[in-house]
């Protein structure tokens, strides 16, 4: 009796195991992207990390980069010690080479570099910022070390889902900063490089389950879109992008379903020395995958207070989505009060 008792638990126990390892090994239902505006680390927010340590900025989303599956922003600085600032220019941003450890850290797996501060500190401080990533295996598009490079984009896999991502700049203070077969820098995504642009977005289409097209564009402090950034959105979704990222008037504008496709006409500022109430009004925007077909987005509304974002909870978070829908009116979009979209 005792040994058919044995016997009996042997085999629960084993199959409870098979049970757990076939359940662990296979492939989730769902598949997360999210993606934040314009990172920094220089200015006041040095003051902070300098205080509480390199994390501080991700303190309070950590959670939710950790735990998706991919987690893309705009990195808007050079990463260096080094380096001259590019000469007449307003704003010349550089940050500690320690940062990128803090991001790795804290989730972020891909940075978009077609903006107009990733030179701030010449070709050196650029080169620096390649290598500071690359030390920490975070990956970059946009810009590179030759144009080559720059264009390649970047392709993802996670539970099964290929993710590819490309990113441009509409924003860009010098034409030396045009990367070039024999020079680094940025891509162009100026009107004379549309066709261009489209046409990557088309190759990369072929291969790729989903195409997240990040775009640094627009006027500053508007909260409102311009007929030729939502003409832009537009074609690029036709061309075969899923997702539109645009970053770059450091305020929230509004989000727009075309085809299906989720574009976000700018994210706004997310880690950044903002000053006034609309620059401090943030977000994460999560397109949630399933069957390699996007399913919905989620609203993760954010204040930043003392550089660094914090997501919103209760009455704020009811008072923020709200003036998102505000902002996405006009482009007949509609966000749930618990800050989701229906793509379907």
């Amino acid at each position: 009796m005792r040994k058919k008792i044995s016997m009996l638990l042997i085999f629960i126990l084993l199959f409870s195991t098979i049970s757990v390892k076939a359940e662990d090994n296979g492939e989730k239902d769902e598949t997360v992207i999210s993606m934040a505006g314009d990172v920094l680390f220089d200015g006041v927010i040095r003051k902070y990390y300098n205080q509480y340590g390199i994390g501080y900025p991700w303190g309070k989303v950590k959670t939710y980069f950790t735990k998706d599956d991919l987690t893309i922003v705009n990195l808007e600085t050079s990463i260096t010690n080094g380096g001259k600032k590019w000469p007449n220019k307003q704003y010349n941003f550089r940050s500690s080479p320690m940062t990128p450890k803090a991001m790795k850290e804290s989730g972020i797996d891909v940075v978009t570099l077609a903006n107009n501060h990733v030179l701030d500190y010449g070709y050196d401080g650029f080169m620096d910022t390649l290598n500071n990533l690359d030390k920490y295996e975070i990956k970059y598009t946009g810009a590179g070390r030759n144009k080559k490079e720059a264009v390649k984009g970047i392709v993802a896999e996670e539970n099964g889902v290929k993710i590819g991502i490309v990113a441009y700049s509409r924003v860009i203070p010098d034409s030396k900063w045009y990367a070039n077969d024999k020079r680094p820098g940025v891509l162009s995504g100026y009107d004379p490089y549309v066709d261009e642009m489209c046409k990557k977005i088309q190759e990369m289409k072929k291969n790729i389950d989903i195409v997240v097209f990040s775009i640094h564009w627009g006027v500053e402090r508007s909260t409102a879109p311009r007929a030729q950034e939502i003409k832009l959105a537009k074609k690029a979704i036709d061309n075969g992008a899923d997702v539109v990222m645009g970053h770059h008037p450091h305020v929230l504008q509004g989000i727009q379903v075309y085809k299906g496709k989720p574009i976000f006409y700018s994210l706004g500022n997310f880690v950044f020395n903002s000053t006034s109430e609309l620059s401090k009004k943030t977000m994460i925007g999560q397109v949630v995958i399933k069957n390699k077909k996007i399913e919905r987005v989620n609203i993760i509304p954010c204040k930043i207070v003392n550089s660094r974002p914090i997501p919103l909870e209760g009455k704020d978070k009811v008072e923020a989505i709200s003036y998102i829908n505000g902002l996405s009116k006009g482009f007949n979009t509609k966000i749930e009060k618990e800050g989701f979209i229906d793509i379907k």
